[in-house]
């Protein structure tokens, strides 16, 4: 019974750590959320042959925030998919052992050689 909450457990955990990621990632891709600010960088000069060059570095944090923030969503949406697949392994193992010890008590496996049939 303990390894069937903690299997639910873990598997609605992980369904919301999924749904927080997607959700996150969403509202950010789509403009209703900004990005968190986590890189600035200052403007940037680059000489060449011509000349030098101002880059706007407005654009590029944007850029490499957005990036980031999608690595760390990516790797939320992998921990939460490890999460409820550890739940579903739980939830199988328990639903297993059930079933071993039904057909163990209505007689159907008499052998330790039956049970490794199945």
């Amino acid at each position: 019974m303990a390894h069937r909450i903690a299997g639910y457990l873990l598997l609605f955990i992980g369904l919301g750590i999924l749904f927080f990621a997607f959700n996150g990632m969403y509202q950010t891709f789509v403009h209703k959320k900004p990005v968190v600010q986590v890189l600035q960088l200052k403007p940037l000069a680059v000489n060449t042959q011509y000349g030098a060059v101002q880059i706007d570095a407005g654009v590029v944090n944007q850029v490499l925030n957005l990036s980031l923030f999608a690595v760390f969503m990516i790797f939320l949406a992998g921990l939460g998919g490890k999460v409820a697949g550890t739940g579903c392994q739980l939830l199988k193992t328990e639903r297993l052992c059930d079933t071993l010890r039904e057909l163990k008590r209505e007689g159907v496996l008499q052998k330790e050689e039956d049970i490794k049939k199945l």
